[in-house]
């Protein structure tokens, strides 16, 4: 059974919602922050979550603006999911029903805030059809014979063969089939046969990444009371893995054996995660079994045995708590562990529910998850995703997009056609084709080349920032291609123009680095390709992409992408030693404190920038600097 339709409305910002097809494999919602992507896979996942405390909650879930209809919320529709039927689940009915019960192979579910009151079912049923298999083995006197051609369905027919008085064993067993039916109804016979087919709904987040650190005691109560969060679930899953009990950790005998079958238990679930964790393969999950507690531990951690999940770096010979470790690799670990589980249990496919999946991996790690996704999920399972990142969208299946968009008075609306998305909403989509352009070497007529992905993002979200107050941005003909440094330069250009291409170059480069693109062009290893020195425009001896921007406006991307380690201590202009570039007087900083354990990933504050470019005002200086800069660059294009 494929999920290929769905409706939602009257959830949250979602207001009269849209209708939006779902792909058979995969499907990627699109959108801006706050644009109701998430809303949108909450509300899917209770119309038939895998866990049973996720419902319909009117208080919580019903948009305010539609506050005067809450009263009457109880009968308003949620969803409505559209099913196509599959061989197994059309055989499943007709074992039942017989051959050709159903006129049609979709059907209908409708959820709205009284689950268990209003979740209903549209099957198309060809009564005739059952009748026919009902009676095909019934064999009554003439008379009686004649009168089953007037039952119109199995509720018909079961009153007449009720009224027969010489049953055979045959009618008698008909009547029992018939009356074990629900209401004595066919229809509602498929039913109950498709909803325990139906595929449940896994809904997993950034948040639901595993502790680092958990009480067994106290995951035993939560367990029991059925109040496990998804990020304690995964502990659970893991060690369910390797076919432990949480009571096993009870036993002290058994400790030993209990650590080895849950390292087991991570190494099989490891050795998954670095089928497409191409980032570092030297790590490895540890676990350890703590039995005293720290002096002043806060509960539940005061309640022992603990559990203690490790990383180790088998490169440095070093182990840190598992929470501690890169926030993309605790996900990718802790949704697989999750998952697997779940897989393993049920009976049936999941759909599965990521939202934003990849907003703490790298570019490259995005791309492996994207490979896990379409390799490891989607072959068995459905897949929807929410992003706003180019680098989770394939440039090659543009037909799994669908856009989310808030629109002023008519609330979260989802389409499949992109033509209709606003500029900002589009922007990852126009990201992702120029980033596709640029690792093909037969990009384009006109090809920028860039060192990497942060420049990408900020001479795109610039030219979108001018061009949105009238002024010029880059021209739409530049392909931007990134090449990872001024060393690959020479190559890179030299191939460009054997396909007789115009290149133009962003040195975002040191002064040693600028002195070398020089000697290549003297050298004539650069051909006809023309040079922009950022250093040039910002009136500086050495420049990098960042260095167009304010300083203050730079501080607060960074200070954006590294909330979580700035501790309430956001860095200010005052706090930067002097310097030209900005970047290495952030870094100064960084190793300074210790934040970040003392590298400035250029990277991040350029995600920042794209995660958060609606809420972000650009300074009008800072505008006129990436103008000057792309004029220069547009100055290079074939007219």
């Amino acid at each position: 059974m494929k999920l290929i339709n769905a409706n939602v409305r009257r959830y949250r910002s979602i207001e009269d919602g849209s209708s939006f097809s779902v792909e058979r494999d995969v499907t990627a919602l699109v959108g801006k922050n706050e644009s109701g992507k998430s809303a949108v896979l909450q509300a899917l996942y209770k119309s038939n979550p895998i866990e049973k405390k996720a419902t319909f909650d009117i208080g919580l879930d019903y948009p305010t603006t539609k506050a005067r209809e809450r009263k009457n919320a109880d009968k308003i529709q949620v969803t409505v999911l559209s099913y196509e039927l599959e061989a197994a689940d059309i055989a499943a009915v007709e074992s039942h029903l017989g051959k050709g019960a159903l006129k049609s192979t979709v059907v209908k579910v409708t959820t709205g805030y009284n689950y268990n009151a209003s979740t209903t079912w549209d099957v198309s049923i060809n009564d005739a059809a059952v009748v026919a298999h009902l009676t095909r083995d019934i064999e009554l006197p003439p008379s009686d014979q004649a009168r089953l051609k007037a039952a119109t369905n199995a509720k018909s027919l079961l009153q007449i063969l009720s009224s027969v008085e010489a049953q055979t064993a045959a009618a008698t067993e008909v009547l029992a089939t018939i009356r074990s039916w629900r209401d004595s109804r066919a229809s509602l016979k498929a039913i109950d046969t498709l909803s325990v087919r139906r595929p449940k709904f896994v809904y997993f987040d950034d948040y639901d990444s595993m502790p680092g650190m958990v009480s067994i005691p106290d995951l035993v109560a939560k367990r029991d009371e059925e109040t496990l969060t998804r990020s304690e679930q995964a502990v659970v899953s893991l060690l369910d893995a390797a076919d432990v009990e949480l009571e096993d950790f009870l036993s002290p005998e058994s400790h030993e054996h209990l650590i080895r079958d849950s390292e087991n238990a991570s190494n099989s679930i490891s050795e998954e995660v670095f089928q497409y964790w191409s980032q570092n393969q030297n790590l490895a999950v540890k676990i350890n079994l703590i039995e005293k507690a720290e002096k002043g531990a806060v509960a539940p951690l005061d309640s022992v045995p603990l559990l203690q999940i490790r990383v180790e770096n088998q490169r440095h010979r070093v182990t840190v708590p598992f929470d501690e470790r890169s926030r993309g690799f605790v996900w990718f670990f802790s949704f697989l562990a999750y998952f697997s589980h779940l897989e393993s249990e049920s009976e049936q496919p999941l759909i599965l529910l990521l939202d934003e999946p990849g907003i703490n991996l790298h570019a490259s790690a995005q791309a492996d998850l994207l490979r896990f996704i379409d390799e490891r999920l989607a072959p068995k399972h459905q897949v929807l995703f929410t992003t706003h990142s180019p680098f989770m969208i394939n440039p090659h299946a543009f037909g799994r997009v669908r856009t989310v968009i808030d629109q002023d008075g008519a609330g979260t609306k989802v389409s499949s056609d992109v033509m209709y998305a606003d500029s900002e909403t589009s922007f990852p989509l126009h990201a992702a084709m120029g980033i596709d352009l640029a690792q093909t070497l037969f990009v384009a007529p006109d090809t920028l080349v860039v060192e990497g992905p942060s420049d990408i993002i900020y001479l795109e979200v610039l030219s979108s920032a001018l061009e949105a107050a009238g002024r010029e941005g880059l021209d739409p003909r530049w392909a931007l291609a990134p090449i990872g440094g001024i060393t690959k330069l020479p190559a890179f250009v030299t191939l460009l123009g054997a396909n007789k291409l115009n290149i133009a170059v962003l040195a975002d480069a040191s002064l040693n680095d600028q002195e070398a693109v020089q000697k290549l062009r003297a050298a004539g290893k650069l051909a006809n390709a023309g040079i922009v020195l950022i250093s040039e425009v910002v009136g500086r001896d050495e420049a990098d992409v960042e260095d167009i921007l304010d300083t203050g406006f730079y501080l607060k991307l960074v200070n954006g992408a590294y909330a979580d380690q700035l501790n309430d201590q956001p860095l200010k202009v005052a706090d930067l030693p002097t310097g030209d570039r900005v970047t290495h007087r952030i870094a100064s900083v960084f190793k300074e404190r210790g934040i970040n354990k003392g590298r400035l990933n250029h990277y991040s504050p350029a995600k920042h920038l794209l995660q958060k470019q609606n809420s972000l005002k650009i300074p009008s200086a800072t505008l006129d600097r990436a103008e000057l800069l792309i004029k220069r660059i547009n100055a290079f294009l074939r007219f």
